[in-house]
């Protein structure tokens, strides 16, 4: 005998599941230093907060004066239908290992924020990367020209919606 259909009204959502013992001390520490401006989100390993891009480097000062004395990288995310890029911060502290990562969006049309190359000498390379291969611009940057493509490369090659004419990339679709 076959089950009647559920209706989508009938069934309730799952609660969230709750936060680990070590997540949930990552959140309340870091919650306590950015105050309510930063939005906590966890969709992937690491335990995220969220901040305007105008915020950045004042979040950042907070963290590294807290101890998160390790920026272990900066990226970024393409969304070209949002017309957003994502970028991502991880920061993390030698005295315990406690690990995040501080996300900014900033507009695809105009993409600027403020360096941190001045807290974290390792942003500097890593924001030049940024640079190179999404063209976003970091303010006050000591050194902001390309590192891994020649001076002579046209646009953006991690952007969603590029397409080179020169040198043969072949985009996969994923």
């Amino acid at each position: 005998m076959s089950q009647p259909p559920v209706s989508p009204e009938a069934v309730s959502p799952s609660p969230a599941p709750a936060l680990s013992p070590v997540v949930a001390a990552v959140k309340n520490q870091v919650e306590k230093i950015l105050g309510a401006s930063a939005v906590f989100e966890l969709a992937g390993k690491l335990p995220a907060f969220r901040v305007s891009a105008g915020e950045v480097h004042a979040a950042c000062e907070k963290l590294k004066a807290a101890g998160f004395d390790y920026l272990l990288f900066v990226t970024a995310v393409d969304y070209p239908a949002q017309q957003r890029f994502e970028l991502n911060y991880a920061l993390s502290n030698y005295r315990d290992g406690i690990e995040f990562c501080l996300v900014a969006d900033v507009d695809r049309q105009q993409p600027k924020i403020a360096t941190v190359s001045d807290l974290w000498i390792t942003a500097d390379w890593h924001e030049r990367e940024v640079f190179d291969l999404f063209g976003i611009r970091f303010e006050n940057h000591p050194d902001l020209r390309r590192i891994l493509l020649d001076d002579s490369w046209d646009g953006y090659p991690l952007r969603k919606d590029y397409v080179d004419q020169v040198h043969d990339v072949i985009k996969r679709p994923y």
